[in-house]
């Protein structure tokens, strides 16, 4: 496997431990005041990440600015809300839906929107692992002991999370210029802790944030670093080398990660179904991996204005310019 695939493999595992732990949170901690708490800790930690190894600010034009408020709104607030509540109403292998539905969602944005062509390989291999990561959860759900009207209520949460998560990954490909994986997550880190900050006033409660125990603090500052942190950065970067659909085939491992985590950490039982879906997904994942990938097409670099001796900036001699989604200047 190559080193993106790991990359992508590692973050889908990071998220799919964010299902467990907010299971666990929401035991304690209310569904705002755990999202902000979130996100004002990634927003700290890709901070001093961005002040030590990238300093300087981003200057977003017109158009990337919108991109980067969908992307806040929808793939942030909205999906925090949807997933969060919609994991207070089904249990965490249940929940694994939202992620199980993923690559379908993803697969669709990217093919209308981004116009990326799927192949029959890859088709296959999103097909089984969606078959997979949705038969996990269809299964589960029929020996579930959820209310059905709290398990629907669950359901149609979690679906509209699906959708907003599926807008948050392929979004990010429109913009215009190219923004540092690292960067770009601080800034939808910080704007989504903006959002959430009076909703979070509005709830707060002295009284029962003094009774929060600290593992429920620890999970919910795992889940800003490794969550918002790790596995978002790794997965745009992932983004930057292989095309959307092939990302979006990875994500299917998240409910697998999760059904593992949920019978460690919450004791929930491993059923035959399990074992099958798990089967299934890390079989669809292979098909995507091992299919090779196209050439990545290059242009030469945007005209620049010479010095006055006649020079070109150094950066650009004889340099191409990568093209990714959208028009990406980053000389190679």
């Amino acid at each position: 496997m190559r080193g993106v695939h790991f990359k992508m493999v590692l973050a889908t595992v990071l998220l799919g431990s964010y299902l467990v732990a907010s299971k666990l949170i929401l035991r304690e901690v209310p569904v705002f005041t755990a999202t902000f708490v979130r996100l004002a800790t990634s927003s700290a930690v890709l901070g001093v990440c961005v002040g030590l190894k990238s300093p300087g600010r981003i200057r977003p034009s017109r158009r990337d600015s919108l991109v980067l408020m969908v992307q806040t709104i929808v793939g942030v607030f909205l999906f925090s809300v949807f997933a969060m509540y919609g994991v207070r109403f089904t249990g965490a292998i249940e929940a694994g839906v939202i992620l199980g539905m993923v690559p379908v969602s993803v697969s669709v944005v990217a093919l209308v929107l981004l116009r990326e062509s799927l192949s029959r390989r890859r088709g296959v291999g999103i097909a089984f692992a969606v078959v997979g990561a949705v038969g996990i959860n269809v299964l589960n759900a029929g020996s579930s002991s959820t209310p059905s009207s709290h398990a629907a209520l669950g359901a149609l949460l979690l679906v509209c999370a699906v959708l907003c998560e599926a807008v948050f990954l392929t979004f990010g490909k429109l913009l215009t210029v190219a923004i540092e994986p690292v960067k770009l997550s601080l800034t939808l880190s910080v704007a989504g802790a903006l959002l959430f900050a009076v909703p979070t006033a509005i709830e707060f409660d002295w009284h029962w944030i003094s009774q929060v125990s600290w593992q429920t603090w620890a999970l919910m500052v795992y889940t800003g670093v490794a969550v918002n942190g790790v596995a978002v950065v790794l997965m745009y970067d992932s983004m930057d080398t292989v095309d959307t659909t092939t990302a979006a085939a990875f994500t299917a491992l998240t409910p697998v990660s999760g059904t593992i985590l949920s019978m460690v950490f919450i004791g929930e039982p491993l059923h035959p179904y399990h074992v099958l879906g798990m089967a299934l997904v890390v079989l669809g994942v292979f098909i995507v991996a091992k299919e090779p990938q196209p050439a990545t097409p290059a242009k030469l670099c945007p005209p620049v204005t010479a010095d006055p001796g006649g020079h070109l900036p150094g950066q650009f001699r004889g340099r191409v310019c990568t093209v990714t989604g959208g028009v990406d200047a980053r000389p190679i």
